[in-house]
């Protein structure tokens, strides 16, 4: 029994297409082609998909559409789209790419009776950039659902308008249709002039607030929403935005048959799997997330309770060791750190590699902030820090060593390290908290995976490959905290 992360046979997973149906969990999803690394080879993708009954257990089925089979119109790849059951039959509208076309990238049409076997709608490309409003190249990921508001069904799909700033240019277009057959070409829907394309979007009502959600891979590589009280707009930009954070792409969702909103995403490996190296197309699934309207727009994100329950199947032993500073064990659940004006930390020791720890954490008489250490040397000079910060009220994930400008460096020694291009903060998000309140952590360490749901609202995803003497701990700077419930535990073995 083990959550998705990846095919058996160890291909790469992109895009996610979730789909419920019938008491059934559908993930389909692009597959990386094997030995590839970079553009246009490794984006030659292959629809696959898996199914569920509960998030946890999952079957392979056959690859649903492969490139270049039948056409040449997606010679060069399948590539997102969305699936819907609708009119008898489902169906799937997907992006054909196709290098050497005029029109690069189209959108694509295949049906089944039973959403295992598809086949390619011979009208392909349905539709094609009009070239007197968008550009001929990006014109993808077409989303579709039905609008019961408006009786319709609506067809969103990524584009870029054909003049304005050359980086801003991403717009969402609207296409409307009765049948699934005729689609009609309404105009754009969202006009941001923020990003180069806003892609895998999506559209849902929850409560009383619409949700568009996309991604930008120009700006954080991130899944962000907007919300509004009417499908056509305004869109506004929440608080909490964001899915996750960065390294957390191309999400999309389903409903289920509980009514939760579940997200599925990828998180990327690097070349070589080494820190240092470039970030790829493809990886593994991170955990699912679930959407939660707040009343204002926001949404939070908490882990499913399937996957919780998954993740505590197995308790762990584990004990802790001091490091520096004035730190307090009470028993093996709980621990105080007096830290007011300096900096005190220390480690646990966990019998196995790859764990959850869940705690929760209370700060008191806090001036600068506090957090856990993850995958880090005995100085924490090197590794990852989940950061509580007061100042700014955020949560961070801040990477270590933090690059010193070039003179700084040769001044005192240290190695010129060249800046990660996520920055040294690799995920942040706005976290209001005060002195007293009690933040519910939840922190999985799978291989090179670290994924956390922070608060029962926000959650961050990432991979680090470097394997560091100290997987996990708890540090303070200038303030008092204390960790309480702490446990180690893991899916069942």
């Amino acid at each position: 029994m083990s959550i998705f992360r990846r095919l058996s046979n160890g291909l790469s997973c992109g895009d996610s297409i979730p789909f419920y149906h019938d008491g059934m969990y559908h993930l389909f999803f692009l597959s990386v082609p094997e030995n590839t690394v970079r553009y246009p080879e490794r984006v030659r993708n292959t629809w696959q998909h898996v199914v569920s009954k509960n998030l946890v257990e999952w079957e392979e089925m056959q690859p649903v559409l492969l490139p270049g089979d039948g056409t040449k119109l997606d010679q060069d790849g399948c590539w997102t789209g969305s699936v819907i059951y609708a009119e008898g039959k489902y169906h799937i509208f997907y992006t054909g790419y196709h290098i050497d076309s005029e029109f690069p990238q189209t959108i694509c049409h295949a049906v089944s009776d039973d959403c295992v076997t598809f086949e390619k709608d011979l009208n392909n490309p349905i539709i094609v950039p009009d070239i007197r409003y968008y550009e001929n190249i990006d014109w993808r990921d077409p989303y579709i659902f039905y609008n019961e508001e408006e009786m319709e069904y609506w067809m969103l799909i990524a584009a870029r308008k054909n003049s304005g700033p050359s980086n801003r240019r991403g717009v969402v277009v609207l296409y409307k249709s009765k049948d699934l057959q005729e689609f009609e070409h309404w105009g754009v829907i969202y006009e941001p002039w923020h990003t180069n394309c806003p892609e895998c979007p999506e559209m849902y009502k929850m409560g009383e607030y619409w949700y568009l959600v996309y991604s930008r891979f120009s700006e954080r590589a991130q899944t962000i929403y907007r919300y509004s009280k009417s499908p056509y707009g305004p869109w506004r930009t929440p608080k909490f935005d964001g899915i996750d954070n960065r390294r957390f792409y191309a999400a999309k969702s389903l409903i289920d048959n509980r009514g939760r909103r579940i997200y599925f995403a990828w998180t990327p490996e690097r070349e070589k799997q080494s820190d240092d190296e470039l970030w790829q197309t493809g990886g593994d699934f991170a955990i699912p997330h679930q959407a939660i309207p707040m009343g204002d727009g926001n949404l939070k994100i908490v882990m499913p309770e399937e996957i919780e329950k998954y993740f505590q199947a197995q308790k762990l032993k584990h004990s802790f060791n001091k490091k520096l500073g004035n730190i307090k064990m009470y028993g093996e659940k709980a621990l105080e750190i007096l830290s007011v004006g300096t900096l005190s930390y220390g480690f646990f020791e966990v019998e196995q590699n790859n764990f959850m720890m869940e705690c929760n954490i209370k700060a008191s008489d806090c001036a600068d902030y506090f957090g856990l250490t993850i995958n880090t040397d005995e100085d924490i000079d090197n590794g990852y820090l989940l950061a509580f910060n007061r100042a700014t009220q955020a949560v961070s994930i801040n990477k270590l060593p933090a690059p010193l400008d070039p003179f700084w460096a040769t001044l005192s020694g240290k190695e010129i390290i060249a800046g990660e291009v996520d920055g040294p903060r690799v995920c942040e998000k706005s976290f209001p908290f005060k002195d007293g309140d009690i933040i519910n952590v939840k922190c999985i360490l799978t291989d090179s995976m670290i994924e956390i749901f922070i608060g029962e609202m926000i959650a961050f995803s990432y991979r680090t490959y470097r394997k560091m003497p100290f997987r996990i701990g708890v540090f303070a700077q200038d303030c008092n905290v204390e960790f309480h419930n702490i446990t180690f535990t893991r899916e069942k073995l």
